[in-house]
């Protein structure tokens, strides 16, 4: 199974170069990492999702009402825009804070989940670009609260919808996106609390 994953991902990434435009400097980087990842290197970050894939893939998924329920109705100050939350074939619950500000989507990442989670997770974690070859995205791996987490910054000509973007798994289980509007990713993390999310974590069986 393991091989099979190498495989997928070596094919995955190298289509990827090809079809994104990249300095020299930034494909060095991304066979760096695959080359990394297929001959074993990085041996405690392949741990770490290893075990996250085998424990998580026994779990039983949140039905919709559990996810509607542990869903926060504010984030730090913001408060969310409406009542009703979105579930999203995936299991992923969706909603909008402080007039569109902030956008979060949480992905139960157990059972039939889990590949589809955290696979993207340990690239992220993988991945050593900082930044887009014409430095109007950038990249950031940062700590906060003990949660590591993965940051994308857009310069406002990128013509996004949101400028900044942020990526984490909380209680080692739950896949959350959060994208903020007009704020960088540190004022992003900073609108937020963590705490907002306990409910998921009570319900983290």
């Amino acid at each position: 199974m393991k091989k099979i994953i190498h495989l997928t991902l070596i094919i995955v990434l190298l289509v990827a170069c090809k079809e994104t435009p990249k300095s020299d400097s930034n494909e060095s980087k991304i066979m760096e990492g695959i080359l990394n990842e297929v001959t074993g290197k990085n041996e405690d970050i392949n741990e770490k999702y290893n075990l996250l894939l085998k424990e998580l893939g026994t779990k039983t998924l949140l039905t919709k009402e559990q996810l509607l329920l542990a869903f926060p109705r504010k984030l730090g100050n913001l408060a969310l825009d409406t009542e009703e939350s979105r579930i999203s074939s995936d299991e992923t619950v969706i909603g909008m804070f402080g007039e569109d500000m902030v956008r979060m989507e949480i992905l139960d990442a157990a059972g039939k989940n889990v590949m589809g989670a955290i696979i993207p997770l340990k690239m992220l974690h993988l991945n050593k670009i900082t930044s887009e070859y014409n430095n109007t995205i950038r990249y950031s791996k940062k700590e906060r609260n003990g949660i590591l987490t993965f940051g994308t910054d857009r310069d406002e000509d990128t013509k996004s919808d949101y400028q900044s973007e942020l990526r984490f798994l909380y209680d080692n289980r739950f896949y959350v996106t959060l994208e903020g509007k007009g704020i960088n990713v540190d004022e992003l993390w900073d609108a937020i609390r963590v705490d907002d999310l306990k409910r998921f974590k009570d319900l983290n069986n």
